[in-house]
Formats: structure tokens, sequence, C-alpha cells
């Protein structure tokens, strides 16, 4: 009896024997026309034995890392001492800068507060300014305004002084030549006058009135009436009326 020799291969994806010829996997039902097929290793296939190095080669390399490692460390050692002498040489060098800035802060602050004190002096100033200022222009306005009194002061002493000249020189007059009685009687005439000397003419027929004006010797006045000894003009240029001594002047033609 013969047997029948079947060939088979390797399910590429649970690994059981199959048939060459099996489209599918009947353990894992993987479909085995689609997929890629892997390649299982054989079974007469030999592993390749890796030699080892040998032990002199490897005392070698451990002897290398060892003094790589040592001269890392000697380095590092050089290192963190050369560090430290550094650290300590800058130590003085930073405090004496830690000093500066101390000390540069402390003027700042002490320029910053002079700054103020002169900004509060300068507004102090300025508010004595302006009350200065203020101070001058009520002295001037002041000022401007005694002025003002003077003047009218020294005008009120310019006609008494007229007033008391023009006095004295009537007395002196009227001592000297007086008035023939009829030359008082043509001064109470109405009608054109001359003056014999220069003459005030009053505001009012009175000695103690104000002094309007001063005529001069020889000045052709107008007069309209007379009032006991004092002679009322008037002016050819419609200026107010003044009164006249009726001894200051002489006539020279009557009215009409």
């Amino acid at each position: 009896m013969a047997y029948a020799t079947i060939q088979t291969r390797l399910c590429p994806h649970c690994a059981n024997s199959i048939a060459v010829d099996a489209l599918n996997c009947p353990y894992c039902k993987a479909d085995l026309v689609l997929s890629i097929v892997p390649e299982w290793p054989k079974h007469n296939e030999d592993v390749e034995s890796v030699d080892s190095p040998p032990e002199k080669e490897k005392l070698t390399v451990r002897s290398k890392a060892i003094l790589v490692v040592g001269l890392l460390l000697f380095a590092l050692g050089v290192y963190l001492v050369g560090g430290n002498r550094e650290r300590s040489d800058l130590e003085p060098r930073l405090a004496e800068q830690q000093r500066g800035l101390v000390e540069r802060d402390e003027k700042i602050q002490s320029l910053e507060a002079q700054l103020a004190q002169l900004r509060q002096d300068h507004q102090g100033s300025r508010n004595e300014i302006a009350s200065l200022k203020t101070k001058l222009e009520e002295t001037q306005k002041e000022m401007a305004a005694a002025r003002k009194r003077l003047s009218e002061a020294n005008r009120g002493n310019e006609r008494l002084a007229s007033s008391r000249a023009a006095a004295t020189q009537r007395r002196a007059d009227s001592l000297a030549a007086p008035p023939s009685p009829a030359r008082a009687r043509r001064a109470i005439e109405p009608g054109n006058y001359e003056t014999m000397r220069a003459a005030p003419v009053y505001e009012k027929p009175a000695g103690s009135a104000r002094v309007v004006m001063r005529i001069a010797k020889g000045t052709q006045v107008t007069v309209v009436r007379s009032i006991g000894e004092w002679l009322e003009i008037r002016s050819k240029h419609d200026n107010p009326p003044g009164f006249l001594r009726a001894d200051d002047v002489s006539l020279i033609s009557k009215a009409n």
C-alpha cells in the first residue's frame, strides 16, 4: 500500500503547518493570497556565533575608560578650584562696586531733594514777585492820585497867589493914584473899555471868587452892566461872563 506525500508549509501568520496550495489558513483563517508572506527561518540554519573579544582587549578599553574618567574628574576639580579662586577675587570687587552704587544712589537722592527744594523756593519766589507786582501797581495808582491832588493844590495855590497879588496891586494902585469921580461914573456905564493894567477876571463879583483868567494891559473888553465896584464883561467868542474891578479899566465908547 502506497502513501501519498502531501507537501506542507508554515502559515505566515500563525506558523502552523498547512498545505502548500492552501488559499486560507484553516487555523487563523488568514487570507494567504493577498497578504505578504514572511519567511520563517529554517530548522537547519545554524546561528552564527559571535566571537567575544579577547580578554586583553577588554582590559585595554576598560583602562582607557578609567583614564578618560580620571582626566575629566581632574579637569572638573581644576575648574572648580579656579572658579572658587576667581569668586574669592571677585567678591571684594563686587562689594566695592556695590558700595559705589549705594553712594551713587545716596547722591541721587540728595540731588533730588535739593531739586525739590529749589522748585519750592522758585515757586515761592514767583508768588513773592506776583505780590510785589500787585503792590507796585497799587503804589503807582496811589502816586498818580497823589500827583493829581498835588496838581490841583498847586493850581489852587496859583489862583490864591494871583488873587493875593491882584489885591495887593489894587491896594497899591488905589493908594498911588485913586480914581477920579468922573472915571468911576464912566465905569458904571455899559460900553467898550480898555484895561489900564494887567487884571484878573473873576468868576463872581467878589475878591474871594475863583480867578477865571488874567488879561494883559490894553485889552479891550465889553461891559454889559455894573454891580457896585464890579463890571460884568462879555467875551466876543461866547466864553462865560466874568467880572472886573471898575478901577482896572477906562471907558473907550459907550454902548449904543
